[in-house]
């Protein structure tokens, strides 16, 4: 195997953090830190709570104050350690030339080889096509992942999880986070995916969590798929045990990044891998969610019924697991974006996307299988 195929984990952390100089040891650091805690005690004092939650006086409702764009990224903000390939991935156009897959114009493919191995969790990195970061398709349902993830960002920004039931202003029937989330995934409901759009806000979902900090600086949402209208949340009440808050309507302030919904198969592979192998990666990478979120996501992504089981059965045999979220928007692009598990324990991560002015579907299937033996060589 060649040297350039394998990039040591930094994206699953064997790699050992770097030690932080102790400030006891510095009193110019010191006295830095000092002044930073007072800085911040006094900006956490004169600013406006983002979370409250109520369990202090029975039947009460807290309103939610909603700060504006307190976790928003800016062009001086670092990109997260995730926000893109830890190296640059291998090119297999050759290759699938070579065993006589042509790619279909303007497709796209991200995979990875996942090894354990004695120095870690490896990562052989590949792309073909337009690659990982290619952005130029249409995401479809794919996206809807992120809309779920972005979803229960806001409600655990509120002390709430994916049990918490949520009741709108609206005439909506009430009913749980999760049971929004998971058709959303597993059955690809659009209207479900509008239900966790206007749940998280548009502002809140652009500007607080699909940012570059959390390792999305191009996945952008802003469509409805259901019909119904992005621009305003209506004004909503969460409760989980004891806990109630009442959040008030929020209209988007934000110029869409994109015209509708924008990713690219790194960012969406990732919003994949990180649920499949939450338990299995560094804390740092972890998205914030509740145990029970973590599993009920990660069933949804399972019990999907994706493009590549065909090629996964035909290339690793039977009895594979797929974690996968399919998309497909007539007349523009078919792909998938799934975490591969064979029998055997062989892992993989492929995404892909084929215009179907290129062959849609089943093109996409076929790919899906060249890809596969190239990584299972």
């Amino acid at each position: 195997m060649k040297s350039s195929d394998r990039n040591v984990d930094s994206m699953a952390g064997t790699v050992a953090p770097r030690r932080r100089r102790d400030p006891r040891r510095s009193p110019g650091l010191f006295f830095l830190h000092v002044l930073l805690i007072v800085l911040l005690l006094a900006v956490a004092t004169a600013a406006v709570a983002v979370r409250t939650v109520s369990g202090r006086a029975k039947g009460r409702t807290d309103t939610v104050t909603l700060a504006g764009g307190a976790r928003q990224a800016t062009d001086d903000d670092s990109l997260g350690p995730l926000s893109g390939p830890p190296s640059r991935p291998v090119s297999m156009d050759a290759d699938l030339r070579a065993k006589g897959y042509d790619l279909p114009q303007d497709a796209n493919v991200y995979a990875v080889r996942v090894i354990e191995g004695p120095e870690g969790r490896i990562y052989e990195q590949f792309e073909a096509g337009g690659g990982a970061l290619a952005d130029d398709f249409w995401p479809a349902s794919s996206i809807k992942v992120l809309a779920a993830l972005g979803a229960l960002d806001f409600a655990r920004s509120l002390g709430f999880t994916g049990a918490a039931t949520v009741a709108f202003d609206d005439g909506l029937p009430s009913q749980t986070l999760r049971s929004i989330y998971e058709p959303a995934i597993r059955d690809s409901s659009n209207y479900d995916y509008d239900l966790l759009v206007r749940i998280a806000g548009l502002d809140h979902l652009n500007d607080a969590f699909l940012t570059a900090r959390n390792g999305f600086p191009v996945t952008s949402i802003n469509r409805s798929y259901g019909g119904l209208p992005f621009a305003e949340s209506p004004a909503m009440v969460f409760e989980e045990g004891d806990r109630r808050a009442y959040v008030p309507v929020r209209k988007s302030t934000r110029e869409p990044e994109c015209a509708g919904n924008c990713s690219n198969l790194f960012e969406m592979a990732e919003s994949v891998r990180r649920i499949v192998l939450h338990d299995d990666i560094p804390v740092d990478q972890r998205f914030a969610l509740d145990a029970l979120d973590v599993k009920a996501l990660a069933g949804a992504l399972l019990d999907a019924e994706g493009f590549f089981a065909p090629p996964v059965s035909r290339v690793l045999g039977a009895g594979a697991k797929i974690w996968s979220k399919p998309g497909d928007a007539a007349e523009q692009d078919c792909l998938d974006v799934a975490f591969i598990e064979s029998r055997t324990g062989r892992r993989f991560l492929v995404a892909a996307s084929v215009p179907h002015r290129s062959g849609g579907c089943e093109a996409l299937a076929r790919l899906a299988r060249g890809v596969l033996e190239r990584l299972a060589r």
